[in-house]
């Protein structure tokens, strides 16, 4: 028997797992990362490039990763991308034909689920299943058992990775995400039910006000999901090959209208960011408008890497259960 330990934040845009092997050293973690989305390949056949996976599973074959057409737009994580995501991301740790493969792990759920238990429940019994699980990845094919989960709140890593900035605080913690912004309030450590919310204000909506901006610069001409995507990764239009100096004003603006929205819906759920030690902002989103949030809060706190605060934080809650 091989046990595992993972940590796994399946998000609506991107999924992130830390791991390692039990019988491996405690250094030796693994990362593993790819965008939460899918293609069913009996939509046409296509090869496998880039940051991707062929997986059949249920007889069914799929791409998973970059290449994949299907997103969730969905706030809870009961569906089939998720559960198809989660397990392509752990046959990462494992060796194919293999057997006995057991997995612990503690797995990030979104704040609106968080709050029913019923709900909780049935997102853990949807990812574990009921008996061992059978999927071929890029023509290997792997077996594992999930032998048991914990579910932890998501955004809620960061305080087992730098307990420090809570201890004694009153601390908000800002997840922004692939489709939601998440925001829980803690009080020395701790937060309840009632401190802890979400709106569909994540990285979707700050394509949609890039893609806006875009638009107009254009002079009413179409910009494309992707196209405003590829803007922001870029920081600007490209032109030629070059960046546009002219988009980047544009861009600019969308950035701060998105700050401004992010703002909004804090303010509208009662919290005066003034009154807190700190305000720390977590999530892959946060990345786009660090600049804008150093400026404008000078209590505020991000971590470098923001992105994996979740998965990384919750890993040290899995090893310190799992492990040995």
């Amino acid at each position: 028997m091989k046990r595992y330990v993972l940590s796994a934040d399946i998000g609506k845009y991107e999924t992130n797992i830390v791991g390692r092997d039990l019988d491996g050293s405690q250094e030796d973690i693994k990362r593993v990362n790819f965008r939460t989305k899918m293609y069913d390949l009996e939509e046409g056949y296509i090869d496998v490039e880039g940051n991707s996976f062929k997986v059949e599973l249920d007889g069914k074959e799929y791409i998973v990763g970059e290449q994949g057409q299907d997103k969730s737009d969905d706030t809870s994580k009961t569906n089939f991308l998720h559960k198809l995501a989660c397990y392509t991301a752990i046959t990462q740790y494992l060796e194919p034909n293999t057997k006995d493969n057991k997995i612990s792990m503690v797995l990030a759920c979104p704040l609106s689920v968080l709050r029913s238990q019923s709900a909780k429940d049935e997102y853990k019994a949807f990812i574990k299943g009921d008996s061992e699980i059978n999927i071929t990845v890029n023509g290997k094919p792997y077996n594992f058992e999930i032998v048991d989960i914990m579910i932890k709140a998501e955004g809620s890593g960061i305080i087992y990775l730098e307990p420090n900035l809570f201890e004694g605080n009153n601390v908000l913690v800002v997840d922004l995400g692939g489709l939601n912004l998440g925001g829980s309030l803690y009080k020395n450590k701790v937060c309840k039910n009632e401190d802890r919310f979400i709106e569909e204000c994540g990285h979707d909506k700050l394509i949609e006000l890039v893609r806006y901006q875009l638009i107009d610069y254009r002079k009413g001409n179409n910009i494309t999901i992707d196209e405003a995507e590829k803007t922001l990764k870029d920081n600007g239009l490209k032109k030629a090959g070059q960046i546009d100096p002219e988009s980047v004003a544009y861009l600019c603006k969308a950035k701060d209208n998105y700050y401004k929205e992010v703002m909004k819906h804090i303010k509208g759920h009662k919290i005066d960011i003034n009154l807190l030690d700190k305000v720390v902002f977590v999530g892959g989103t946060t990345q786009h408008i660090k600049e804008i949030i150093n400026k404008e809060i000078s209590h505020s706190y991000i971590p470098i890497n923001s992105q994996w605060s979740t998965s990384e934080g919750l890993y040290k809650i899995a090893i310190k259960k799992y492990g040995k």
